[in-house]
Protein backbone atom coordinates (compact mmCIF):
# COMPACT_ATOMS: atom_id res chain seq x y z
CA UNK A 1 0.00 0.00 0.00
CA UNK A 2 1.30 3.93 -0.91
CA UNK A 3 2.33 6.20 1.30
CA UNK A 4 -0.27 8.78 2.21
CA UNK A 5 0.61 12.30 1.10
CA UNK A 6 0.02 15.29 3.37
CA UNK A 7 1.01 18.72 2.58
CA UNK A 8 3.31 18.53 5.25
CA UNK A 9 5.63 16.02 4.27
CA UNK A 10 6.67 18.73 1.81
CA UNK A 11 7.43 20.93 4.07
CA UNK A 12 11.59 21.96 5.24
CA UNK A 13 12.74 23.61 7.67
CA UNK A 14 15.55 26.57 6.70
CA UNK A 15 18.85 26.75 8.00
CA UNK A 16 17.64 29.94 9.44
CA UNK A 17 15.83 29.78 12.60
CA UNK A 18 11.70 29.87 12.36
CA UNK A 19 11.84 29.89 8.55
CA UNK A 20 9.96 26.57 6.85
CA UNK A 21 9.64 26.21 3.01
CA UNK A 22 6.45 24.54 1.54
CA UNK A 23 7.13 22.57 -1.61
CA UNK A 24 5.61 20.87 -4.02
CA UNK A 25 8.31 17.88 -5.01
CA UNK A 26 11.35 19.75 -5.48
CA UNK A 27 9.48 23.23 -6.55
CA UNK A 28 9.72 25.73 -3.81
CA UNK A 29 6.12 26.85 -3.39
CA UNK A 30 5.99 29.18 -0.09
CA UNK A 31 7.55 30.13 2.90
CA UNK A 32 6.19 29.99 6.27
CA UNK A 33 7.94 32.07 8.98
CA UNK A 34 7.36 33.65 12.74
CA UNK A 35 6.71 36.96 12.96
CA UNK A 36 5.52 39.13 15.47
CA UNK A 37 2.22 41.34 15.26
CA UNK A 38 1.35 43.80 18.00
CA UNK A 39 2.85 41.88 20.16
CA UNK A 40 1.63 38.10 18.88
CA UNK A 41 3.70 35.58 18.00
CA UNK A 42 2.18 34.53 14.27
CA UNK A 43 2.89 32.45 11.41
CA UNK A 44 3.21 33.73 8.28
CA UNK A 45 2.62 33.04 4.96
CA UNK A 46 3.87 34.04 1.40
CA UNK A 47 4.26 32.72 -2.08
CA UNK A 48 7.67 32.09 -3.37
CA UNK A 49 9.33 34.07 -5.62
CA UNK A 50 13.09 34.96 -5.62
CA UNK A 51 12.15 38.38 -5.29
CA UNK A 52 10.56 39.07 -1.79
CA UNK A 53 8.74 42.16 -3.20
CA UNK A 54 6.51 39.99 -5.65
CA UNK A 55 5.80 37.54 -3.36
CA UNK A 56 1.77 37.31 -2.38
CA UNK A 57 0.71 37.15 1.62
CA UNK A 58 -1.54 33.64 1.78
CA UNK A 59 -2.09 34.09 5.19
CA UNK A 60 -1.41 34.60 9.37
CA UNK A 61 -1.87 31.70 11.55
CA UNK A 62 -1.17 31.47 15.26
CA UNK A 63 1.96 30.03 16.22
CA UNK A 64 1.17 27.17 16.98
CA UNK A 65 -0.66 25.75 13.98
CA UNK A 66 1.52 25.06 11.44
CA UNK A 67 -0.24 21.89 10.06
CA UNK A 68 -3.01 24.46 9.07
CA UNK A 69 -0.74 27.18 7.67
CA UNK A 70 1.35 24.55 5.76
CA UNK A 71 -2.75 23.14 4.40
CA UNK A 72 -3.85 26.33 3.44
CA UNK A 73 -0.91 27.45 1.80
CA UNK A 74 -1.12 23.84 -0.29
CA UNK A 75 -5.02 24.97 -0.19
CA UNK A 76 -4.28 28.24 -2.04
CA UNK A 77 -1.69 26.74 -4.11
CA UNK A 78 -3.88 23.68 -6.05
CA UNK A 79 -6.55 26.55 -6.37
CA UNK A 80 -4.00 28.47 -8.85
CA UNK A 81 -1.89 25.76 -10.35
CA UNK A 82 -4.08 22.40 -10.18
CA UNK A 83 -3.72 19.39 -8.49
CA UNK A 84 0.37 18.30 -8.71
CA UNK A 85 0.78 15.25 -11.20
CA UNK A 86 2.21 13.33 -8.47
CA UNK A 87 -1.20 13.04 -6.61
CA UNK A 88 -3.15 12.39 -9.60
CA UNK A 89 -4.62 8.83 -9.81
Amino acid sequence: MAAHWTPMSQLQRSPEPGIWYVYDQSKRIAIIRHVEVKGRRLLRAVTWVPDPEQRQLIGYFPEDAMRLAVECTWSEYVRYTGPPTSNRR
